[in-house]
């Protein structure tokens, strides 16, 4: 499966837009990374960036590297939305 995770207060927590200060949530993380151990392709996608312009790309690629969150590729640019409705959306909490 090609399975796309957001990263903000999915596998960490961030206040805002201070992404600086992003804590990891080591057991959500652990558990995207066992779907990538089952040979699963994991894209994080955020939209860190997408209203402000900035380009939030290598915090973003060092912070998943030293909470070690596996993954194949890192995409920029999600919408900003404050809803998303989709017939195959999970939260992480039911993984």
């Amino acid at each position: 499966m090609l399975i796309y995770v957001d990263i903000d207060n999915t596998i960490c927590t961030t206040q805002g837009t201070d992404y600086y200060r992003s804590e990891p949530r080591p057991e959500q993380i652990e558990k995207i990374n066992a779907l990538y151990e089952e040979g699963h392709e994991i894209i994080y996608w955020t939209a860190r960036g997408s209203v402000s312009g900035m380009d939030w790309t290598l915090l973003t690629k060092q912070q998943l590297s030293n909470w070690g969150a596996k993954h194949h590729e890192v995409h920029l640019g999600k919408p900003h939305y404050d809803l998303f409705i989709c017939d195959k959306s999970k939260r992480i909490e039911e993984l």
